[in-house]
């Protein structure tokens, strides 16, 4: 077994704190982000919400952009995906 195998298998035991997440009928873990950050436009800032959720790659290897995922009763299109390499990956959302 590799060191990345044992992080995989250590995460098992911790993804019980973490956010349920609903694609394709399926429910896996993940941890949501839904945090205001402010956004620079011309010579103002605005805030903008900029969701996002951290899941392991194996759970979601074949996502797509614009799939759908349920988060807290509430849809989101994938609107960017982020592998990290580590068995993550950051799923960059849009409300729906």
């Amino acid at each position: 077994m590799t060191f990345r195998d044992d992080i995989l298998d250590d995460l098992e035991t911790v993804l019980t704190d973490w956010d349920d997440v609903l694609w394709d009928a399926i429910t896996y873990k993940g941890i949501f982000h839904n945090e205001y950050e402010p956004v620079t436009l011309f010579s103002g800032e605005i805030e903008s919400r900029n969701p996002w959720v951290e899941v392991r790659e194996a759970d979601f290897s074949g996502i797509t952009h614009d799939e759908i995922l349920e988060i807290n009763e509430i849809e989101y299109k994938v609107i960017n995906i982020k592998p990290s390499g580590t068995g993550m990956m950051v799923l960059e959302l849009s409300k729906n």
